[in-house]
């Protein structure tokens, strides 16, 4: 009874909760995470956040500066290929995120400089002739950087916290976490909308570290937030250690459900590699957000965000997956913003 009432103290006093109280429900197994996944699923409904948004990603460069010991796209490794893609495969791209009915589209890349010339070009062309909205997730950049993607057409960015341990953060990416915090500022600044979230099952992780994570999400008051388990990646530092824990990470959608109630909380791909059908138990926790791949296939397998055997999600996979955990799509806005010039 005593973790039941741990629940009503999530949904009650969010801002009261303590690592003690996080750590049962985040453990949770049977009876108590049915419970925890009902609540989550009350408080989604009633925050008016049921039908699931889609976004399309394409993924522009698998370049990048950074050094994460858990990604294989890390500047150390000489054995990926790199690419980035040009101005017209992107717009092409766009068209095709657009043709299948989804409003959001999704510019994912490496943390590189390099990508902005390119951004420069397309940008405006998505944003203002396909009136498609514009997410980035492009990592650490200056303050003007963020200002400028604003000014382009960007409506909101996704930059993770990762962990919320500053040494540990160190430790497992060789960066400093405030900088990180300092760009999430920055990107809210800007005039966009920010997402974040962490990763679940890092190897020297533990589970205090990880209700912290969660405490942590709460302060920031992102606009999303996600949690991923952890997918060891080849060629990585980090390469032979086990998958996140499926149930940590469910139990993470869930909390972060119902003690945060409105924002985006996708049902990531990656759940997809650790449990059967993942990404629909991802919804039944309390997601309402799925992202379907549009990356063309040659430079998809180059992008080895999770693994290189990663799940790739197809429109009609995201379709199915919405239709089993009983729930709509949520109808897409085109055209929502245009430029004074038009």
């Amino acid at each position: 009874m005593h973790h039941i009432n741990l629940i009503e103290k999530l949904q009650k006093a969010a801002e009261n909760l303590t690592v003690s109280d996080v750590i049962p429900l985040l453990t949770a197994e049977g009876s108590l995470q049915d419970a925890l996944f009902e609540v989550a699923r009350e408080v989604r409904h009633k925050a008016g956040q049921d039908d699931v948004v889609l976004r399309g990603v394409v993924e522009v460069s698998n370049d990048c500066r950074k050094n994460c010991d858990y990604c294989a796209m890390r500047a150390a490794n000489k054995e990926l290929e790199r690419y980035s893609l040009e101005a017209h495969d992107i717009i092409y791209l766009a068209t095709k995120v657009k043709e299948a009915g989804i409003g959001i589209i999704f510019l994912q890349g490496g943390q590189n400089p390099e990508t902005d010339r390119i951004l420069e070009e397309v940008m405006p062309i998505i944003r203002n002739d396909l009136g498609l909205n514009i997410l980035l997730c492009l990592g650490e950049r200056p303050k003007k950087t963020y200002e400028k993607y604003f000014r382009l057409g960007a409506g909101s960015y996704i930059i993770k916290y990762e962990t919320s341990d500053p040494e540990f953060y160190n430790h497992i990416t060789h960066g400093q976490l405030a900088k990180r915090l300092q760009c999430i500022d920055w990107i809210r600044e800007s005039g966009m909308k920010v997402g974040t979230g962490n990763i679940v099952g890092l190897p020297g992780q533990s589970l205090e570290s990880l209700a912290n994570d969660i405490l942590f999400g709460l302060r920031l008051s992102p606009d999303f937030i996600s949690a991923s388990p952890f997918i060891p990646n080849s060629n990585t530092p980090l390469q032979d250690y086990p998958k996140g824990s499926a149930n940590l990470t469910l139990n993470t959608i869930a909390i972060l459900r119902i003690i945060m109630k409105t924002p985006l909380i996708p049902s990531v791909s990656a759940l997809e590699s650790v449990f059967p059908e993942g990404q629909t138990v991802g919804l039944n926790a309390g997601a309402n957000v799925i992202t379907v791949n549009f990356t063309p296939k040659e430079t998809r397998d180059l992008y080895r965000i999770y693994s290189e055997k990663r799940f790739v999600v197809s429109l009609d996979h995201a379709l199915k997956t919405i239709e089993r955990a009983g729930l709509q799509i949520r109808e897409p806005a085109f055209n929502c913003y245009r430029t004074a010039t038009n």
